[in-house]
């Protein structure tokens, strides 16, 4: 029986399609933890609640209990929809933003990915065990670099994925996630072409 040879690695390929999204999950920081949210959805409305029944009238009340718990789970569903997503279809790539495409141009017009740099300094309170003076002795903190990822087009036009800075470090993993997505469709920076 004869042995069936192998090709060689450089030749096996996974035939499997690279997907179509990639949803950009950079962290704002502002984000609400589950507990903190259930906690908001009972303590907020009790509040509103108490203070309607309490200057207009106990219906009042009622009306502004469920009012509010309905915006507060309103609130808390929207902010987990993805801020952004890339698509990469036909050879183009959609930007969509909460679901709305904000920009659309083909894989050789994308010429870069790049992190856009700020340093920043924060003010950090003092060591005081009184409150009030902690205020007064603050200090000026270390520089601190943010960072957000920018599409570059070849007209020059730049694509920042976020209005916010984020940590310099997760923005540079999102940078390498994002370009190995954009090279499984066959995009290729400027300059390497």
């Amino acid at each position: 029986m004869a042995k069936k040879e192998l090709p060689p690695e450089s030749e096996r390929r996974d035939e499997t399609p690279p997907p179509m999204d990639l949803v950009y999950g950079a962290e704002t920081g502002g984000g609400t933890k589950p507990s903190m949210a259930i906690f908001q959805l009972f303590a907020v409305p009790l509040v509103v609640a108490a203070i309607m029944s309490a200057a207009i009238s106990p219906n009042a009340g009622l009306g502004g209990l469920v009012g509010s718990a309905i915006i507060l789970v309103y609130l808390w569903k929207r902010k987990k929809t993805p801020d952004t997503v890339l698509r990469v279809e036909s050879g183009a790539v959609h930007v969509l933003k909460r679901g709305k495409e904000k920009a659309r141009f083909s894989l050789t017009e994308l010429t870069n990915i790049r992190l856009d740099i700020k340093t920043i300094q924060r003010v950090q309170e003092g060591g005081s065990a009184i409150p009030a003076m902690r205020f007064i002795d603050s200090k000026v903190g270390p520089d601190l670099d943010t960072a957000r990822i920018v599409l570059i087009t070849e007209e020059g036009k730049e694509l920042p994925l976020t209005e916010d800075f984020l940590s310099h470090m997760d923005s540079s993993e999102w940078l390498g996630k994002i370009r190995l997505f954009l090279r499984k469709h066959g995009w290729v920076p400027a300059d390497e072409r």
